[in-house]
């Protein structure tokens, strides 16, 4: 007798282990338990305009004159040509 009152304890613990799963599977999925959120209100859309700030723009283009960008040299091929790639059918066998 105590074989199979084994079994069927073992059956039972694994039963309500699989009832367990689908309740807290159930609960997670239907959002119970939904985390706290903190709402962000978006900001405001009138008012927005805000190119007036650019009408005095003043662009310091006196980098372009520095002694070390005059030096800056180009370094071989420019634009760079990459030659022949790839196939020209790529279904081609080999």
């Amino acid at each position: 007798m105590a074989p199979q009152q084994s079994n069927n304890q073992i059956t039972l613990i694994v039963a309500l282990i699989i009832v367990l799963g689908f309740a807290v599977g159930y609960l997670y999925y239907s959002q119970w338990a939904v985390p706290a959120r903190v709402s962000i209100e978006p900001p405001v859309v009138a008012g927005r305009d805000d190119l007036n700030k650019f009408e005095n723009l003043k662009i310091d283009f006196s980098i372009l004159d520095n002694k070390k960008y005059k030096a800056l040299q180009i370094f071989g091929e420019s634009p760079v040509n990459p030659g022949v790639t790839g196939k020209k059918d790529i279904f081609a066998p080999i």
